[in-house]
């Protein structure tokens, strides 16, 4: 009987010792907060290195109307857009647009590795749509 109960602790303490090891040694879970997806913004920074771009000018973002990847933002003076290179005989084109009225701003120029058209809005008032377009085809728009 007493080996039997010499036996029954042994087991008990090994199993006590087992849990406390078990427990030691086991690696919590990390939990990952979701990382934020970078504003158009910042990418267009971190893609086009060098090129700076006004943070005090009320800029928006141009979203890709086209179904492709293409970025880019414009203040009231100055489009910056991340597009592809055109074939030969192709460019791009910015506008902007009120009551459905449109106004050639220019053809953009490739600049730093990204896309740029310098203009003044102040010759259009109340010409708040941005758009981009290669042909006939929207590519990036925006309104302030």
């Amino acid at each position: 009987m007493r080996a039997r109960n010499i036996f029954i602790a042994f087991i008990v303490v090994v199993a006590i010792v087992a849990a406390a090891l078990v427990i030691k040694n086991r690696k919590a879970t990390p939990v990952l907060a979701p990382s934020a997806t970078p504003s158009i913004q910042e990418q267009l920074q971190n893609k086009l290195k060098g090129l700076v771009i006004p943070q005090d000018q009320g800029g928006i973002e141009l979203k890709d109307v086209s179904g492709g990847t293409s970025m880019g933002i414009a203040t009231r003076n100055e489009i910056i857009a991340d597009l592809p290179t055109l074939p030969n005989g192709q460019f791009y084109q910015g506008w902007l647009e009120k009551d459905g009225k449109t106004v050639l701003l220019g053809t953009l120029k490739l600049a730093k590795g990204g896309w740029i058209l310098n203009y003044s809005s102040s010759a259009y008032p109340g010409y708040n749509k941005v758009i981009i377009t290669t042909g006939q085809k929207h590519i990036l728009e925006g309104s302030f």
